[in-house]
């Protein structure tokens, strides 16, 4: 039995440290390109598990955008990636009838459960698995800010998207009472509060720490599960020039 408790408190400990070491997985992203392989899902196949309801971010939309696709499981990162924009490079090796071919800009909005790490599938009509390479870039955000959308929120129950980030975000806080309480993550990519302390009335603070460090903070004019909102404070993420844009 000891044994066994020995054994247990070292996995939550992994478990622990795993967590903690996410944002440094997003940001390596950045830092590194990875091979694997770009596939075909189809279009008009969903929303896609990022949940985006309502009209895309604005970064989805941009010229610039060749495709929404679906990251593989192990880089989805408990959604993290989520609205996070990708350079996809392919020279039409593989197997099919539509090779990849060239140097795209996607943007996540889905996970692949199947696709291995460095792969991508395309949320577009065609056929066949072709070898790519992929790296996260700053999304092309223009001079659009950071957007939210609730669903199914209440004082007592707040579960937050944040949306079209130039560089995702891996952390949010929530102000209550002048405190600033942690949020969590949840799998569908959107932040969570539910500790049984209700919000007070009123405009909504929000902390946020994105992958490369950089902290802003926002306030969110109201609880709305209908719409997606604009911050009273209109922030983004500042363009970074350590790290690849689109």
């Amino acid at each position: 039995m000891m044994l066994f408790v020995f054994k247990l408190s070292n996995l939550l400990a992994l478990l622990y440290f795993t967590k903690a070491q996410r944002n440094d997985a997003v940001l390596n992203l950045y830092r590194r390109s990875y091979n694997g392989d770009g596939t075909y899902y189809g279009q008009n196949s969903g929303g896609g598990a990022c949940q985006y309801a309502g009209p895309l971010p604005r970064a989805a939309t941009d010229p610039k955008i060749w495709a929404l696709v679906a990251i593989n499981r192990p880089q989805f990162l408990d959604s993290l990636t989520c609205g996070i924009c990708l350079k996809v490079k392919g020279e039409g090796r593989g197997l099919g009838g539509n090779p990849i071919r060239g140097e795209h800009i996607v943007f996540v909005n889905n996970y692949c459960p199947e696709c291995r790490e460095g792969s991508v599938d395309f949320a577009l009509n065609g056929d066949g698995r072709w070898s790519i390479s992929m790296q996260a870039v700053q999304c092309p955000v223009g001079g659009s800010t950071i957007q939210y959308a609730f669903q199914g929120s209440n004082p007592w129950y707040i579960k937050l998207q944040i949306r079209n980030a130039r560089i995702p975000i891996t952390k949010a806080l929530v102000r209550r009472n002048n405190n600033w309480v942690t949020m969590q993550r949840s799998q569908d990519g959107f932040w969570i509060l539910s500790d049984g302390q209700p919000m007070p009335d009123g405009p909504i603070g929000v902390r946020l720490t994105a992958a490369n460090g950089y902290v802003m903070e926002d306030s969110i004019p109201r609880i709305d599960n209908s719409n997606v909102l604009e911050g009273q404070r209109r922030v983004q993420v500042p363009y970074d020039p350590s790290l690849p844009s689109a």
